[in-house]
């Protein structure tokens, strides 16, 4: 489980140095992020890619060397 928060600087504030993971998913023109570190998480759809905020948390995650994700599924699925 992962607990939510609203506001980013929560989440930036929180991590300290905790491995982290990020996603990005394209949402019908709109941008939504998803970042997580420990039980933390953070999700918000942002109108374009250049959005100043979107930006700054990108610059975040490749900073401190987060992981990307680009698809999850299921353990059980993973192998057959």
């Amino acid at each position: 489980m992962v607990n939510l928060v609203e506001e980013w600087e929560i989440l930036e504030t929180y991590t300290g140095e905790k491995l982290g993971f990020y996603q990005l998913i394209d949402r019908d023109g709109k941008i939504e992020i998803r970042v997580t570190t420990g039980k933390i998480g953070f999700k918000k759809d942002y109108p374009c890619i250049d959005d100043v905020e979107l930006t700054r948390i990108l610059l975040f995650c490749k900073r401190r060397q987060f992981i990307q994700i680009h698809k999850t599924i299921q353990d059980n699925n993973f192998f057959k």
